[in-house]
């Protein structure tokens, strides 16, 4: 029996450019929203971490509930395909909601409420609609191949998101006092562009319908099935701590340049990290061919974290941080496609355990897992750099204007955007020596599932055949 699949090349592009939109829509929030309210709108750390923290209450208990419902629809288009169609619209008024605050820039308690509501609006569609991405790649593609093929077209497709993500807000968030005059334009144009992305793309994505078939399950029944698979559970320690590190890097990278390196020219370091995550894309999949996943997704981690080790002693230079950004850009871009081959062997484990597909209840528990990293990761960020004597901005004839900061406090920011994401890093290396799916043994077990997809799909036809759908 040979396990040789072939996803079509239309359904990589249209779920990678659904994806896209989707890492867009809520990227561009999680990764720029702490600083866009603590440096443009002049709100207070405190009152900003502990949003955060609250926050992450929502965050954590939101998931599990869509998941659950998600998993146990049922329509002719499939369990995922409704909620991205038509959950786009919403998804975009949220996004636009939250770089337009109601409160005015210094009212404390105004942007308090502010920043609450639209992190529970905007988490809220990323919630339902993200739950539908995670899932969708295990259900697109069965052989490691073909779902590391999958993650390859979506890195590349995604680059336009490193893209997006890290030069846009260079440009609209630093070097500039209040708010860049085209920002809200910007923000308006980008978020209407990603809906119709989301809606046009979910005509040309395919889930396994017959995964309908199953009955459903009860929602604490879902959950308790899924302590039966202990290679999801390790995999969530790596999962957990590189969810931590991304805001780290985001708004720590806004920081860095608005700072530490004020007025040098970034042209060097962002161009070395962009050459750094083309390399890594064009190494990946031969890399997971000889390695496999888990040494793959080890090694990229360690890279990583020796990139973030080297900018902490040289990055008080523009020039000399171009070396350390090429390394995490290799490595970044190598995790994004092993991590998708991850994930789906740790859910076709559970379908041997459990015998079904059910991989938005595993979303929705990786959610409660990973989500809290992020609040944690905004709150510890905010709190760490006051603790080196960070001056937050102050605001003056209503716009936002930055403090100088003394040498303890950029030192701080240095600590906080590469030791922190280091040392998370290592330990997601760690984490995953024990990953057990991994190399040819697994491959002869992934050959049960094959069959058994085999068997599900010829009960599905026979189903249709018996309601006089299909002939």
């Amino acid at each position: 029996m040979s396990l040789e699949e072939k996803v079509s090349v239309k359904t990589k592009l249209n779920f990678s450019f659904g994806s896209l939109a989707n890492n867009i829509l809520n990227g561009f929030v999680f990764g720029n929203i702490t600083f866009f309210y603590h440096e443009k709108l002049a709100m207070n750390s405190e009152l900003l971490g502990l949003a955060w923290i609250i926050f992450g209450v929502w965050n954590t208990i939101n998931d599990p509930i869509a998941s659950h419902i998600i998993d146990n629809t049922r329509t002719k288009i499939g369990r995922r395909i409704p909620y991205i169609r038509y959950g786009s619209f919403f998804y975009v008024l949220a996004f636009i909601f939250c770089w337009f605050p109601i409160a005015k820039p210094g009212n404390q308690m105004g942007l308090f409420w502010n920043f609450l509501v639209v992190l529970f609006l905007l988490d809220t569609m990323f919630t339902i609609v993200g739950c539908c991405f995670y899932s969708l790649p295990n259900e697109i593609a069965f052989s490691g191949k073909e779902r590391a093929s999958l993650g390859f077209y979506g890195a590349v497709v995604n680059f336009t998101n490193v893209v997006i993500g890290l030069v846009l807000p260079i440009i609209l968030f630093t070097g500039i006092e209040g708010v860049h005059p085209y920002f809200g334009a910007i923000m308006i144009i980008m978020g209407v562009i990603c809906g119709l992305l989301l809606f046009i793309t979910s005509f040309g994505i395919k889930e396994n319908l017959f995964a309908q078939m199953q009955p459903k399950e009860g929602f604490i029944e879902g959950i308790k099935s899924t302590f039966k698979n202990k290679p999801f559970w390790i995999m969530m320690v790596s999962a957990f701590l590189t969810t931590f590190i991304f805001p780290i890097f985001s708004s720590g990278i806004l920081f860095y340049i608005d700072y530490v390196v004020e007025d040098q020219n970034l042209i060097p370091f962002i161009i070395t990290f962009l050459v750094g995550i083309v390399l890594g894309l064009l190494t990946s999949q031969e890399m997971i061919k000889i390695w496999y996943s888990r040494k793959s997704s080890i090694f990229n981690f360690s890279i990583i974290a020796i990139g973030f080790i080297i900018l902490f002693f040289v990055g008080s230079n523009a020039y000399a941080a171009s070396i350390p950004f090429l390394l995490i850009g290799f490595g970044f871009s190598g995790i994004i496609v092993a991590l998708v081959v991850l994930t789906g062997d740790a859910i076709d484990n559970d379908e041997l355990i459990t015998g079904k597909r059910r991989e938005a209840i595993y979303g929705g528990i990786n959610a409660i897992i990973t989500k809290p990293a992020i609040s944690i990761a905004n709150w510890l960020f905010l709190i760490t750099i006051k603790g080196f004597g960070f001056v937050s901005p102050i605001i003056e004839d209503g716009v936002a204007k930055k403090q100088l900061q003394i040498d303890s406090a950029l030192n701080g920011i240095m600590f906080t955007f590469c030791l922190i994401p280091a040392i998370g890093l290592i330990l997601s290396a760690i984490s995953l020596i024990w990953f057990p799916l991994d190399g040819p043994e697994w491959f002869e077990k992934k050959k049960e599932i094959y069959n058994l997809h085999l068997q599900k799909e010829e009960e599905y036809l026979k189903e249709l055949q018996k309601k006089n759908i299909i002939d």
